[in-house]
């Protein structure tokens, strides 16, 4: 159930991608909570399935913004041949709000959305993968845009422009997109996440 996210990274080469970093997501873990001793056993299958709707519940509570929207387009920024990490604009329509704001306050129910993506090792074969399905309605998990420049796209390696123009939210590494049937299953049950965070206790570091 971490595959909560389909989440991503970012570097480059002006001839060849260089060796890639191994990417790493400080996502919580099913093993982070324990249940408590004050409710009924069950069975270890169903400790494992809570555990981890638990752990995807936090994941869930840590993303800022959630959005309902038909893809329009998605459109790849970078060079494939120079990066491990491919940025995409992705723009929504029909969009509808679920949990926190745009950077803008569209009237048009459009988001135009900055995904970045990450290669380990070359992304060069991946371009089919990096397009979200035109036409399908899709629940997203973003961050707010937060850059110094809010309309302007800059390639991390390079240093160039690759896009300029509005930017509502962002979908970068080790962050959201898509969300799993599990989690939109958790969206849309407030009983079962009270009971999650009421039988399942988060584990002290040193434990």
């Amino acid at each position: 159930m971490r595959r909560l996210i389909a989440a991503l990274c970012l570097i480059g080469a002006v001839v060849g991608p260089k060796k890639a970093e191994a990417l790493s997501c400080a996502l919580p873990l099913s093993t982070s909570w324990y249940r408590s001793p004050d409710v009924n056993q069950v069975s270890v299958e169903k400790k494992r399935r809570d555990m981890e709707a638990r752990a995807t519940l936090e994941l869930l509570e840590r993303t800022p913004i959630i959005l309902r929207g038909r893809v329009v387009s998605s459109r790849l920024l970078s060079d494939l041949r120079k990066t491990n990490s491919p940025i995409s604009l992705i723009v929504l329509d029909h969009v509808e709000m679920l949990k926190g704001r745009l950077f803008t306050a569209p009237t048009d129910r459009k988001a135009f959305i900055i995904k970045e993506y990450w290669c380990d090792g070359t992304c060069e074969s991946r371009e089919n993968t990096l397009h979200w399905p035109r036409g399908e309605t899709l629940v997203v998990g973003a961050s707010r845009n937060d850059m110094a420049e809010p309309s302007k796209m800059v390639d991390p390696d390079s240093k160039l422009t690759i896009y300029q123009g509005r930017i509502d939210a962002m979908v970068g590494a080790c962050t959201s997109g898509p969300l799993t049937p599990e989690a939109l299953d958790l969206l849309n049950a407030p009983q079962e996440v009270a009971r999650l965070k009421r039988e399942y206790l988060r584990r002290r570091p040193d434990h």
